[in-house]
Formats: structure tokens, sequence, C-alpha cells
């Protein structure tokens, strides 16, 4: 009798806590999540979103630079080149305030002289160490009147020699006796070509020199 009664009583308790077991499901369905909170909740997308290093240090990213530098154009052309001092030529004895001196003595420069291209006297010795040499000597025609009159003759001359070797001027020294024959050696000299006669420093001089012709008739 107590063996029936301890069974039916375990079936009981087992009955109430599968009751009670049922109960709390019910109840965890029927109370909305909010009121209760849940064990376990899903993150969002936007929490799971990732972070550039940048943004969370706080660096300035890395730009382009938009005009570069030219470095080689500016050293090329923008860097002006030496420039050399100016030279200051002073003829002041006075040199205060000149940081490079150079004094010149006014009486040492030469002015800008115009060559004298007079002609001297026939006979003025003009300085040269250097000859002037006939590189042409035309021969003189001779006088038509002289040849059938059998004369002969001897012309000397005085010719100016210029420092381009052109004769300028030229004189009878000494006469033939003859106007002709004269006549004939001054054309024929003043068509000659000369080497000029030169200084000792080899600047060319004009000067007198000598010539002569010898009018001699050829023999048959």
């Amino acid at each position: 009798m107590r063996h029936e009664n301890s069974s039916s009583r375990a079936g009981t308790m087992d009955y109430g806590v599968l009751c009670s077991f049922m109960l709390l499901i019910i109840a965890f369905e029927a109370i909305p999540g909010s009121s209760m909170g849940r064990l376990a909740t899903r993150t969002g997308s936007e929490e799971m979103r990732g972070f550039d290093p940048g943004e969370l240090y706080e660096i300035p990213p890395e730009l382009p630079e938009e005009n570069p530098v030219d470095v080689e154009h500016i050293i090329n052309t923008e860097i002006p080149d030496v420039v050399e001092p100016d030279i200051v030529i002073s003829t002041d004895p006075d040199t205060a305030g000149l940081r490079s001196v150079i004094t010149v003595d006014p009486n040492l420069l030469e002015p800008d002289v115009e060559p004298d291209n007079t002609i001297p006297e026939p006979g003025t010795f003009i300085p040269h160490s250097v000859l002037p040499v006939c590189t042409f000597r035309p021969v003189p025609e001779y006088p038509d009147m002289a040849r059938q009159a059998g004369v002969e003759g001897r012309v000397t001359l005085q010719v100016f020699i210029s420092t381009e070797g052109v004769p300028l001027d030229a004189v009878v020294v000494q006469s033939s006796g003859l106007a002709s024959m004269d006549n004939a050696a001054l054309e024929a000299v003043m068509r000659s070509s000369w080497s000029p006669a030169r200084r000792d420093d080899g600047v060319p001089v004009g000067v007198w020199t000598a010539v002569i012709y010898n009018f001699v008739l050829e023999q048959n």
C-alpha cells in the first residue's frame, strides 16, 4: 500500500516539473525581448566598420604636388651669371673710396690724332730702317723726236712712296735735258708699285726715294 502511494506521488512531481518547464517556455515566448533583455545581441554592420590609420592618428593624407619645383630650370634661367666688377680708372691722385686703384698719368695718354697725310718736301729725311723696294717698274716710253734724232739721256727722280707702297709724288732732281724724256720718266714712275719703308718696330712709313731712268737707243 505504501509502495503504490510513493509511485503516485513521484508521478505527480514529474508531471509538475514538466508543467513548470512548459510554463517557463511560454513565458519567454510571451514576454517581449525589450523588457527582459536578450542574452546575446547581433552586432550591426555599422559597428563592424574598419578605421583608416590616418583618421585614427590624425595623419594628413599624402597629396600629389600640383606644381613641382624644377630645380634645374631655376639654376639655368634664374641664377645670374657671375658679373665682373667694373674697373674704375682714375686720373685723380686722391684714391679715397676706390676698392681697386689704377692711376693714370694724363700726360702719358696718347690722344686720338688723325694720321698726317701731308707729303714733306723732297729730300726730307724720315727715319726708317728698311728701304722701300720697287716691285713693279714700268719702262718709260722713248720719245719719238729723241729716238729719230738719236738722242740718249738720263733722268734722276725723287718719288714719295706712301705707307701703302703707292707713289704719291715725284720730282725731277737731274734732268736729261729734254722735257719729253723727263715727262716720260715721271709718267712711268707714277705707275710703279712698291713695298713701303719700315721703322725699327716694323711700322711702315712714307719716305722719299731716288729712281733713275736711262734712255738708251738700241744698236742695230
